[in-house]
């Protein structure tokens, strides 16, 4: 009888899954050293030894915000944003509560100057199921894209993009200039049932195309799928998958659980934890098109709470309270 070895045992289950979903990814055994085809962990101090940057602080009209989200400073036409109108018609708890955002606000500064708030209102059925806005120049245009998660009573989760374009005008107003408004430029793909929802992992150029595009991960509670879409308004348009991986804990607040890294002459990888939150998979999108494990699925010694990025890597804390940082080696 072969010794017991449940490292063997993740492999193969692994192996299973990936070659049912016909993904392509080159499958790598595990060991228990450290350092292991690429991926380095390490303990580390607090945040891995980053400094703590005090957040801005919110304007008053933030004040009113969701409880536990966070209002996001612009670097471009949108000052700041931030989701409202709390409400639990969607009572799904995901994010550790049943009350989620009807409305998305921001600030910006008018034709003359003047700062005002602009809101996009969710109908009945929807809500922001999110508690980040997340802001990007996702076209190149010096104009801010915002990214939220956006939940339907029966299709559940999609990714949702939207911008400040002029409003329309009535004819008596053509001469005057065009105010702006939140509108939706661009939506990903339901989950498909209620409460079913997905996290976003970040944004960078995936595909080597040299425009921006999205990753996310759907259901990372029941069978979390890793999704890279581009950004082809009026449609979000997912072009890559990878399965068995989460980045979130159901009902944590905590959305920080994956990181992108990215280093000069390669495509970006992405660090994201397996479905069990015990063990970190590091996934490049590579030409032909297809997905490449750059490191062995790499064993955690508790769950992860916790993934950010870090220079040339990421930072992890885990359930234990330890701080590890991983290295991806070249």
């Amino acid at each position: 009888m072969q010794p017991h070895n449940p490292d063997l045992r993740v492999t193969q289950r692994r192996s299973v899954i990936l070659q049912r979903f016909g993904l392509g990814l080159s499958l790598l055994a595990l060991s228990t050293v450290c350092v292991a085809m690429g991926l380095r962990v390490e303990p580390s101090t607090p945040e891995c030894g980053a400094p703590v940057i005090a957040p801005a602080v919110p304007p008053r009209a933030a004040q009113s915000r969701l409880a536990e989200s966070q209002a996001v400073r612009g670097q471009l036409d949108v000052l700041w944003v931030w989701l409202g109108s709390p409400t639990s018609r969607y009572p799904h708890t995901a994010l550790g509560s049943p009350v989620h955002a009807g409305s998305l606000h921001a600030l910006v500064a008018g034709p003359e100057g003047a700062v005002r708030e602009v809101v996009y209102s969710l109908p009945f059925h929807r809500v922001f199921e999110d508690r980040v806005p997340r802001l990007a120049d996702l076209d190149g245009d010096g104009r801010d894209e915002i990214i939220v998660v956006e939940s339907d009573a029966i299709r559940g989760a999609a990714l949702v993009v939207l911008g400040l374009r002029p409003q329309s005008q009535t004819d008596a107003s053509r001469d005057k200039p065009s105010a702006q408004g939140l509108l939706e430029l661009a939506r990903s793909p339901y989950a498909g049932a209620p409460f079913r929802w997905l996290n976003p992992v970040g944004v960078s150029d995936f595909d080597g195309d040299g425009r921006l595009d999205i990753a996310s991960v759907t259901t990372p509670h029941i069978g979390g799928v890793l999704t890279l879409h581009h950004f082809r308004p009026p449609v979000l348009e997912p072009y890559a998958r990878a399965m068995d991986v989460s980045n979130h804990r159901m009902g944590a607040l905590e959305q920080r659980l994956a990181a992108i890294v990215e280093a000069p002459g390669h495509r970006p990888t992405v660090i994201v934890p397996d479905m069990q939150l015990r063990a970190l998979h590091a996934l490049r999108w590579e030409a032909p098109g297809q997905w490449r494990e750059l490191a062995e699925l790499k064993p955690m010694a508790e769950r992860i709470e916790r993934l950010t990025p870090a220079a040339g890597g990421a930072c992890a804390l885990l359930s234990d309270g330890s701080w590890w940082r991983v290295v991806l080696m070249p």
